[in-house]
């Protein structure tokens, strides 16, 4: 009895074993290459088709290149740092039999690059998991979209082959050492600074033109530059500079400066119409003061208005123009 037990226990160890514990070559080759090369699996021609024809049980990633410095390939230089720098933070997870990222170079590579009719690198591309038998078409990544960053690349994977991924960069000590420097030098020298010109600091006068500034450059249209990033100005059909957008949910770079300018001179005007009233002790001179200034808020507050019906042509109101 105890016999026939153990026989059927054997018997479904060595069925369990046929099902899933079959070796796979090329896995085993990819974690071999990977770890003795910090996450990189340098590729070939035959390497290439190997590891990307056929049954593929893992992800694969793979960069086309022209490093040699015959072809100037710039981009090459720059991306390949970024792209190493992935593949060996990706080395250390505890996925990284899921995903392996290659590196094929034209050098070493030229069928790959004609048979994908490349005419220009970097090129990334991924390969997802395949049954024997499938062919799964491969996913391009937009380098010129999404950016040459380490960072925008695992996002990318990460999304794409549902693998987490994340990057670690090393931690830059002479950076950190240069920032400290700069800083106490910093301290130091607003410190003498402040031994002589502390009056600056403390004068009403002082405060007043910092808080217009925000003031002015918040309520012209800056934060949304900053969120939107819109072009400086745009061309027309003609090739003739248009420095206002159309409608109130757009707006030009230039109109920010445009804006702010107008409601500095407003702000100016009227600051300057209550000193007038009370400064001159001549009726005469005091009239012709408020006269002026009062000349000045019209003509701007004008030209704010005309703003406004540039920007809407339905808006119904104008002062002077």
């Amino acid at each position: 009895m105890k016999q026939s037990i153990l026989l059927l226990i054997a018997c479904i160890i060595q069925l369990l074993v046929c099902c899933y514990g079959q070796p796979d070559p090329k896995l085993d080759k990819l974690v071999s290459l990977a770890s003795s090369n910090k996450g990189m699996v340098k590729l070939n021609t035959n390497s290439f088709d190997r590891f990307i024809e056929g049954k593929r049980n893992y992800g694969m990633v793979v960069v086309l290149t022209a490093l040699d410095p015959k072809f100037g390939c710039a981009p090459c230089r720059e991306f390949d740092p970024e792209y190493r720098l992935l593949a060996d933070s990706f080395q250390h997870s505890k996925d990284n039999r899921k995903l392996f990222f290659g590196h094929l170079d034209f050098q070493d590579g030229q069928a790959i690059f004609q048979k994908y009719n490349i005419q220009s690198a970097p090129n990334v591309f991924y390969y997802p998991p395949q049954q024997a038998g499938e062919k799964k078409q491969m996913i391009r990544y937009d380098l010129a979209r999404n950016g040459f960053s380490a960072e925008s690349l695992a996002n990318f994977l990460s999304n794409t082959s549902g693998v987490s991924i994340s990057v670690t960069r090393p931690y830059d000590y002479f950076k950190l050492a240069i920032k400290a420097a700069l800083t106490l030098i910093s301290v130091v020298i607003l410190k003498v600074l402040y031994n002589y010109f502390n009056f600056i600091v403390f004068h009403k006068a002082t405060w007043t033109i910092v808080s217009m500034v925000i003031i002015l450059t918040m309520t012209s249209g800056y934060m949304w530059n900053r969120i939107r990033t819109p072009p400086h100005i745009m061309r027309d059909q003609k090739g003739q500079p248009n420095f206002i957008a159309n409608g109130f949910s757009q707006q030009f770079g230039v109109e920010q400066q445009i804006v702010a300018s107008i409601y500095a001179i407003l702000s100016f005007s009227i600051v300057g119409l209550m000193k007038s009233a009370t400064q001159f002790e001549d009726k005469s001179r005091q009239r012709i003061s408020i006269y002026l200034w009062m000349t000045c808020i019209l003509f701007t507050f004008s030209c704010l208005i005309a703003l406004f019906r540039v920007k809407n042509g339905g808006y119904p109101f104008k002062i002077l123009f």
